[in-house]
């Protein structure tokens, strides 16, 4: 199994960045975790839409699923001119009906709900969601394939469920939103060091920060592996084998 990240920038998309969008190769089959803006053009210098297995949104806010809307727009035009491509199983929150009637019409995807709980199978590939605390509903995603667990924070404030979803990953892919200092309130966000402690207390071998604003990035870095060693930061464009 393997990841390649082609988004990590927090809120919102930095000059020739991009936010969450993370895929997952793991046997023979390619799952997309979030579609945030800017990741779409980056993801299709290496990725035919066409090709991706399923695609998983961790929750509705644009910074994770905004790029969504216009590959869905592409997969139905190409459809209409003719290419047989198939309907692509499609796992988000409930959606809202304006949301519905752009996402879930023209046969382009297979809308499936997450709730707190799902598990979900696609040939080896088995995933696991857990709701968590964000200003939205939220789920972290446990995905095992290959004898190996990818375990992903989403977005989300300090809550137990955090535990779950990272306890014994062998990688753990936790947001990093925020650094020390009187306005890091975690409600609805992370402390890097907040990460570094769930992966440490938890059993994660290895951690990778995401979510994080460039400018912060190595004070990121450092108050991460302040509680966690074998910590690093996601790079637009790197791959990750989960071993």
């Amino acid at each position: 199994m393997r990841m390649t990240v082609y988004g990590n920038n927090a809120t919102c998309p930095e000059a020739d960045g991009a936010c969450s969008c993370f895929l997952i190769e793991a046997d023979g089959r390619r799952i997309l975790l979030d579609m945030g803006n800017g990741s779409l053009a980056r993801l299709q210098k290496d990725v035919d839409l066409a090709a991706l297995d399923l695609i998983v949104i961790s929750h509705l806010h644009f910074d994770h699923f905004g790029d969504l809307f216009c590959a869905k727009y592409q997969l139905e035009s190409r459809r209409a001119c003719g290419e047989a491509i198939p309907r692509i199983p499609l796992l988000t929150p409930r959606l809202p009906a304006w949301a519905r009637a752009e996402l879930c019409t023209n046969d382009v995807f297979e809308p499936h709900v997450i709730e707190d709980g799902l598990r979900f199978r696609m040939g080896g590939a088995a995933l696991e969601f857990i709701g968590t605390v964000h200003l939205v509903e939220s789920y972290g995603v446990r995905l095992k394939a290959e004898g190996r667990t990818l375990a992903y924070s989403g977005d989300a404030g300090v809550c137990p469920q955090l535990a779950r979803v990272a306890a014994g990953a062998d990688l753990f892919l936790c947001e990093a939103t925020l650094t020390q200092g009187p306005c890091a309130e975690e409600g609805h966000h992370l402390r890097a060091a907040t990460a570094g402690r769930l992966a440490a207390e938890n059993g994660a071998k290895r951690l990778l920060l995401t979510h994080y604003h460039t400018p912060q990035a190595q004070t990121v870095l450092r108050e991460a592996r302040a509680c966690f060693e074998r910590t690093e930061l996601t790079a637009i464009g790197k791959t990750w084998e989960v071993d």
